[in-house]
C-alpha cells in the first residue's frame, strides 16, 4: 500500500482544519462582540433618571405600546423626533416585563425597576449593532482593523453611557453608522442591491428615530456618486473593467469602457473624458439612490402607524420638531466655557469631542493623523482600507459641520459621528502594531495582534469598570476630566440625583416637609416624600432644596438659588470629580425675626412664642453655621416689666429631641419648641423674653 506523503496530505488537511475554523470565527467573533457591548450596557440599569425619562421617554413608550395594543395607529405620533424606533424597542422591553410578571419570573417592579426593563429593548438593539457593524467592516477593511474597531465601538464610554438610556442618540448612531457602512459596501459590491436594500431600510430606522438623520441623505449621494460602480480590487487598487494603464500608471477609459475611480491621476484626462466618468457615475448613481431611498421611506410607513392613519399630522410634528426646536437655541439655556450663551459656537463640538475620547481612543486618532499625513507625502494608491477611511473621516466632517451650524448644542448631538471616528483611530492601533511587529520581526503576527487587541479592550473595560454606572460622568482625564469639564460644559441630566435621594432618605427629619428640586421627577423616585419645582419656594411647606449644578450653569431663577444658599450646603453629591448637586436644609419657619448671632457659630433666624395652657411655648429658629461645643446649654428667661425673672428654663438648645450641639452639623437648620410653665397668679400684661447661650 502507497502511504501519501506528509506534503501531499498538507494542502487537502490544512482545507479541512482552516474551513471550520473560518467558520468559528465568523460565529465566535460577532458573538463574543456582542456580549462586550451589551455587558457595560446591561448592568445594573436600575440606576438614575435621566430628565428626558422621566419627562417623557416612560410616558412616550407606554402610550405608544397602549395605542398600538388598542389599534388606534394615529395615537402612536407622540412627538416630532419622531422616536419610533426607540417606542418600538421600549415596548419590546415592556413586553418582557409583563412576560416574567406574569410567569413570577420577577415581582411587580417599581419606578426604578420599570425603567430598567424599558432600557432594555434599546440595550439589546446597541448589542446586536455592533456585530453587525463588524461584518459590515470585515467586507471594507482589513479583519484586524474591523475587529479593533468594533470592539472600540462596543466599548466607548461616551456610546456605553448613552446606551444605556431609553433615549434616542445612541440608537440614532448605531443605525446611522449602519446605513453609511452598508452604502459603502454596495458602492464596491458586484452585486450592490442587496447592499442598497440593506443600507435603505436601516435609513428609514434612522429617518424614524430622530430628525437630524436627513443629514445623513446627501452623504449617501454623493458616496455612490463617487464611489459607486467599482467592485473589483487589482494590486491594492480600485480598478475600473474596461480602463487601460497609462504610462505613468494612471488610467485611460477605452470607448465602452468605464472610466477611473477617485484617487487616480486625471491629468491625462481630457474635458470630454471627464466630463464621461460624470455622466457614468450619473447614471450609476442615480436610480440605485432613488432605490435607496424608496426603502427607507417603505420602511418609514411601515413602521410608523401613524402614518396609515393621519400622514400629514405625522408629517407636519417632523417638520416641526426640526424646525421649531432643532433650529433655535436651547430654551433652557446653555452654558460653555464658564458662561451661559445662547449659542455655544463653533469650538462647542471639537471641543467637547476631545473631553468625551478615552486614552486609547484619542491616540488612536493621534496616530491616525500622524500616518495620514506621512503617507500623503507619498501619494500612494487608495486601496480599499484608505477609501473606507477617507468616507467615514468625510462623513464625521459632515456630521459635524452641519450640527455646528446649529444653535442648539448638546455633546451627544455628535454621537453619530462617533463609530466613524472610532474606527479613524482604531486604524492608528492597528497601524502602531503593524509597524512594532515589523520592526521587531515578529513571526507570530496574528497571535501578537490578539495580544495588542486584548489590550485595548482592557483598558477601555477599566474605564468602564471605573465610571460605572456613572458613565456620563466621563470626561478625558488627560484634559482635566470632571473638575475641568464643569467648568466648560453644561453637566447634569439627572445622574447623581439618586445619591442625593440616598442622603435624604437617611435624614431623621425627612418627614417634616417636601423637599424642592430643579427637577422633580428625576428625584421622586428615591424620596419618600413630595419633590416640588424649585420655582414653589415660599408658597410650600418644604425642609430640603436640591440645588442641581446645571441649573446654576444655565443661571436659572437666581434670585431663588440666592435666597436657598444662604445657608451652608449639608451635602454635596461629588460623583468623579463633578459637584453635581448640593443639598440645603431650608431655614425653619418663625413668627418674629431676631437674626442674631452666637460667635460665628450659631444664628437665631427668629422664633415663634405661643401661649397653650398655661405655659409659654418658645420655638428658636436655628441655623448652624460651624462645629459648635458639645454641651452649650440654653436658657430663656420671661421678665416682667421691672426686669425681675418671673419664669424660664435652662435646657440643651435641641431640648430632649436632639442630640447635644457637638453633633449639630453646619448647615443643619432646626427648631424644637421649648415649653415654658408660667405662674397661675401672673397677671397680664407687657413681658420680655430673654433668650442666651452657655456652656
Amino acid at each position: 500500500m502507497k502511504a501519501t506523503s506528509t506534503s501531499q496530505r498538507t494542502p487537502a488537511l490544512m482545507g479541512e482544519v482552516a474551513r471550520p475554523r473560518a467558520v468559528a470565527r465568523a460565529i465566535v467573533l460577532p458573538l463574543l462582540l456582542g456580549l462586550a457591548a451589551l455587558l457595560p450596557r446591561a448592568l445594573g440599569l436600575a440606576d438614575f433618571f435621566t430628565t428626558d425619562e422621566a419627562y417623557h421617554w416612560v410616558s412616550r413608550t407606554e402610550r405608544f405600546a397602549a395605542a398600538v395594543a388598542a389599534g388606534r395607529w394615529a395615537d402612536t405620533n407622540l412627538t416630532g423626533h419622531p422616536g419610533v424606533t426607540l417606542m418600538w424597542l421600549g415596548s419590546l422591553g415592556l413586553r418582557l416585563e409583563q412576560l416574567a410578571v406574569a410567569l413570577g419570573w420577577a415581582a411587580a417592579p417599581d419606578q426604578l425597576g420599570h425603567l430598567a426593563w424599558l432600557r432594555l429593548g434599546p440595550v439589546l438593539a446597541h448589542a446586536l449593532a455592533v456585530p453587525a457593524g463588524y461584518l459590515l467592516l470585515r467586507r471594507l477593511v482589513r479583519p484586524e482593523l474591523a475587529l479593533s474597531a468594533a470592539m472600540l465601538w462596543a466599548t466607548s464610554p461616551f456610546l456605553v453611557a448613552h446606551g444605556r438610556l431609553l433615549h434616542l442618540d445612541a440608537l440614532l448612531a448605531d443605525f446611522v453608522m449602519l446605513t453609511v457602512l452598508a452604502t459603502l459596501v454596495a458602492c464596491h459590491a458586484t452585486r450592490p442591491r442587496p447592499w442598497l436594500l440593506l443600507s435603505g431600510v436601516l435609513c428609514g430606522l434612522a429617518l424614524l428615530t430622530k430628525g437630524p438623520a436627513l443629514i445623513l441623505l446627501p452623504f449617501l449621494g454623493l458616496a455612490l456618486f463617487a464611489l459607486g460602480g467599482h467592485s473589483t480590487v487589482d494590486d491594492g487598487r480600485w480598478t475600473v473593467p474596461g480602463a487601460k494603464q497609462t504610462a505613468d500608471g494612471g488610467q485611460s477609459t477605452v470607448p465602452g469602457g468605464s472610466a477611473p475611480v477617485i484617487g487616480y491621476r486625471l491629468s491625462a484626462i481630457d474635458y470630454r473624458l471627464r466630463l464621461a466618468f460624470t455622466l457614468r457615475q450619473l447614471r450609476w448613481s442615480v436610480p440605485r439612490y432613488l432605490l435607496l431611498l424608496a426603502v427607507a421611506g417603505l420602511t418609514i410607513l411601515l413602521l410608523w402607524p401613524a402614518l396609515w392613519a393621519a400622514p400629514g399630522r405625522a408629517a407636519a410634528s417632523y417638520v416641526g420638531e426640526i424646525v421649531g426646536n432643532g433650529g433655535r437655541p436651547n430654551g433652557d439655556g446653555q452654558f460653555f466655557l464658564g458662561s451661559s450663551a445662547a449659542d455655544p459656537g463653533p469650538r462647542f463640538y471639537p471641543l467637547a469631542t476631545l473631553f468625551r475620547l478615552s486614552p486609547v481612543e484619542l491616540l488612536g486618532l493621534g496616530l491616525a493623523l500622524g500616518f495620514a499625513i506621512a503617507a500623503l507625502r507619498r501619494r500612494p494608491a487608495l486601496g480599499p482600507d484608505a477609501t473606507t477611511l477617507l468616507a467615514l473621516a468625510a462623513f464625521a466632517l459632515w456630521w459635524l459641520a452641519v450640527m455646528s451650524a446649529g444653535p442648539k448644542k448638546f455633546d451627544r448631538y455628535i454621537l453619530p459621528l462617533w463609530p466613524a471616528l472610532l474606527t479613524l483611530g482604531a486604524y492608528g492601533l492597528v497601524e502602531l502594531n503593524g509597524r512594532l511587529m515589523q520592526n521587531a520581526k515578529c513571526k507570530m503576527q496574528k497571535g501578537a495582534f490578539l495580544h495588542f487587541a486584548f489590550c485595548i479592550l482592557l483598558l477601555q473595560a477599566a474605564v468602564l469598570a471605573w465610571y460605572h454606572p456613572y458613565a456620563l460622568s466621563y470626561y478625558s482625564p488627560l484634559l482635566g476630566g470632571g473638575p475641568a469639564a464643569q467648568r466648560s460644559f453644561l453637566i447634569g441630566w439627572g445622574e447623581g440625583m439618586d445619591q442625593a435621594g440616598a442622603w435624604l432618605r437617611a435624614r431623621p427629619d425627612i418627614q417634616e416637609g417636601q423637599i424642592l428640586s430643579a427637577l422633580p421627577p428625576t428625584l421622586q423616585p428615591f424620596v419618600p416624600v413630595p419633590v416640588r419645582e424649585v420655582r414653589a419656594l415660599g408658597s410650600v411647606p418644604a425642609n430640603y432644596a436640591v440645588v442641581y449644578l446645571e441649573s446654576l450653569q444655565r443661571g436659572d431663577a437666581p434670585e431663588l438659588y440666592a435666597r436657598i444658599r444662604e445657608t451652608l450646603p449639608l451635602h454635596t453629591v461629588r460623583i468623579h470629580g463633578i459637584d453635581y448637586a448640593q443639598i440645603f436644609q431650608l431655614p425653619k419657619p418663625f413668627a418674629t425675626p431676631v437674626n442674631a448671632t452666637f460667635g460665628e457659630a450659631l444664628r437665631l433666624g427668629g422664633y415663634s412664642a405661643e401661649l397653650a395652657a398655661g405655659q409659654l411655648v418658645v420655638t428658636p429658629a436655628w441655623d448652624v453655621r460651624a462645629p459648635l461645643p458639645p454641651d452649650l446649654m440654653l436658657f430663656v428667661h420671661l421678665l416682667d416689666s421691672t426686669g425681675i425673672r418671673v419664669a424660664g428654663i435652662d435646657v440643651r438648645p435641641g431640648g430632649a429631641s436632639l442630640p447635644p450641639t457637638g453633633q449639630w452639623q453646619p448647615g443643619q437648620q432646626l427648631a424644637v419648641p421649648l415649653p415654658i410653665n408660667l405662674p397661675a397668679e401672673l397677671p397680664a400684661g407687657v413681658y420680655t423674653l430673654t433668650l442666651g447661650l452657655y456652656d
